[in-house]
């Protein structure tokens, strides 16, 4: 995707919308849960779904008594499929679907065991492979394992051994896998690091972290492969029986499960200090965290037309638009926000999107981490 169509996305999400294209909805009601539908995390999906109109697209949003929505979905690129991740490179890159070899492969931290037998002395060698690859063996000094199985090493030493023995018998065995770590952070009732001694999947690699915990906020879950947050859904896997998210594990990849408490909300555009803030025990509401934000800038602010972007999960979402003068005048309550929610306030006059963009970006860069959507829109 090119800059100049990621900034009319953007644009688009964002710009006020027409007085004229509002539903004419008079009745105020009370705020009621968001209806979880298929959508995408929040404003990455918005800009690679949206349109190059200077307004909102109102044919795409509907008025639930409360809110204004419109759901959005993220497609990776993959026909038939919606989950992987997206690379630094701008260009789409995903998670390989089919089965890895069930072969382990040799790296640097692993333990080997080495046996030639008949040989004096050359029995239960065990050697670690450093960090070039290499293992430290007799006669031969120094064999390269990395990359390799243990039935390839085998081979090789057998070769290597024949010019000092006749017809050695040679085996290997992997005595300790540390070459091959997945990290489980956050609300994991093993937490920490474990090592893949063969082919898991997602589901598997859960059971190796022993569970989350009851305390797991799991729309916020994120797997995390080559610094990049994947596009996976684990609530979806684990809530719905979504399996083509059940992909395999690789070296490196981390899992984080975040508490609720520990999330954020983000409170951006026209308000007086722009900043991301703690949910909290207790949750935060929209004019709460426009009150601790300093509130509203009142010859900027278009109170009317708040933006929400909601992220169910990594691949979930909608855009909310709430009326928040309503709260004020007292006509319509308080609404309640969800964790890692975006909330952008809009001028009321956006003619100069470069001063726009200046102003939310670097807002964006800033606040936005593996929780939060902003950091999909770093690899688009």
């Amino acid at each position: 995707m090119g800059l100049a169509r990621l900034l009319v996305g953007i644009k688009t999400a964002l710009l006020p919308m027409r007085k004229d294209s509002r539903p004419r909805v008079a009745r105020a009601a009370a705020p009621i849960r968001p209806v979880r539908r298929p959508a995408l995390a929040a404003l990455a999906a918005l800009v690679l779904t949206s349109c190059s109109s200077d307004a909102l697209d109102m044919s795409r949003m509907f008025f639930d008594g409360v809110v204004e929505r419109k759901p959005v979905s993220i497609n990776p690129g993959v026909p038939g499929r919606e989950t992987g991740c997206r690379t630094s490179t701008k260009s789409p890159g995903y998670l390989d679907y089919g089965a890895p070899a069930r072969s382990y492969t040799v790296g640097p931290g692993d333990d080997l065991k080495f046996n030639i037998f008949g040989e004096q002395g050359m029995t239960d060698i065990v050697a670690r492979v450093d960090g070039e690859g290499y293992v430290q063996l007799p006669i031969i000094e120094h064999a390269f394992v990395q990359g390799l199985t243990t039935r390839q090493i085998q081979a090789d030493l057998k070769s290597a051994y024949s010019q000092h023995f006749v017809n050695p018998w040679v085996t290997v065995e992997l005595a300790n896998a540390e070459s091959h770590p997945i990290y489980f952070l956050g609300e994991f009732k093993d937490s920490g690091v474990h090592y893949l001694e063969q082919p898991r999947t997602l589901l598997e690699a859960l059971a190796m972290g022993g569970g989350l915990t009851p305390d797991a906020y799991l729309p916020g879950a994120r797997l995390i492969r080559d610094h990049q947050v994947c596009i996976v859904d684990l609530h979806g896997l684990l809530k719905e029986g979504r399996f083509e998210n059940n992909v395999y594990m690789a070296a490196g990849d981390v899992l984080f499960a975040p508490r609720k408490e520990d999330m954020q909300v983000y409170v951006l555009g026209a308000v007086g200090a722009p900043q991301a803030i703690p949910y909290g025990t207790e949750g935060r509401t929209l004019l709460e965290a426009l009150s601790i934000a300093e509130g509203p800038i009142r010859t900027k602010a278009l109170m009317s037309e708040i933006r929400v972007i909601r992220s169910y999960s990594a691949t979930e979402g909608e855009l909310l638009v709430i009326d928040a003068e309503k709260m004020l005048k007292g006509t319509s309550l308080d609404y309640p926000l969800a964790p890692g929610d975006v909330v952008y306030v809009p001028q009321t006059s956006l003619g100069n999107w470069n001063d726009a963009i200046e102003t939310i970006l670097p807002s964006l860069n800033l606040i936005g981490g593996i929780l939060t959507p902003i950091s999909m829109l770093q690899s688009l």
